[in-house]
């Protein structure tokens, strides 16, 4: 029968326990538009008389886009964790410099990178009753819904004492937009909104 030290470190980190942090971006867009047209003409028929011709057209469309995101990471009973997951986006950057000396100056363009996607930081502590204490800074940055090429950034920061695997909303942002048109035969009005809502779901493993 053979003996193998172990070190006191290594028997408490088998000792400890973990927690898994999970945090979800719930995005919820709608997109509504109403739009009624008019036409009309005269016909003038080979006896020379005259007559006319009318329409009316309507039109009702209505979207609904539900997307979700989530990052989780495991996090050592009273550690703390820091996980990035995103992709490097090209984007045009422009930076003017002045030349003080002889009052001129010019124009440089070039090309940076930003980070599109996920990052969560976070700090747990089990506490008794089967509860958690959390400290983290969520963060998500996507590109807009309308196709514009912006992109569209969300981050919260708070500490706060959960159940251990029960969902618990953050917070959230929400976008309006009313939109009018009038023609001269026509009229159209569209609606978009969008709502991004920030889970935390922490358990202890």
């Amino acid at each position: 029968m053979a003996l193998i030290p172990l070190w006191p470190g290594a028997v408490q980190a088998q000792g400890q326990k973990l927690v898994k942090v999970v945090v979800e971006f719930r995005q919820t867009g709608t997109q509504s538009r109403d739009a009624v047209g008019g036409s009309g003409r005269v016909i003038i028929t080979e006896k020379g008389s005259v007559r006319p011709k009318g329409g009316v057209t309507a039109d009702s469309r209505q979207t609904r886009v539900t997307s979700s995101t989530g990052i989780f990471t495991l996090v050592r009973d009273g550690g703390e964790s820091t996980l990035q997951v995103a992709t490097q986006v090209p984007y045009p950057q422009v930076a003017f410099f002045r030349d003080y000396a002889t009052g001129t100056g010019y124009v440089a363009t070039g090309v940076a990178f930003k980070d599109v996607g996920t990052s969560l930081k976070v700090r747990a502590s089990i506490l008794p009753g089967n509860r958690v204490r959390v400290s983290l800074t969520p963060a998500i940055s996507h590109f807009s819904a309308d196709g514009s090429g912006t992109i569209e950034f969300t981050e919260a920061a708070t500490e706060l004492v959960v159940p251990s695997g029960r969902p618990i909303v953050l917070g959230g942002a929400t976008t309006q937009m009313h939109e009018v048109t009038r023609q001269i035969l026509g009229f159209r009005q569209s609606q978009a909104g969008s709502e991004t809502t920030v889970v935390l779901i922490a358990t202890v493993q």
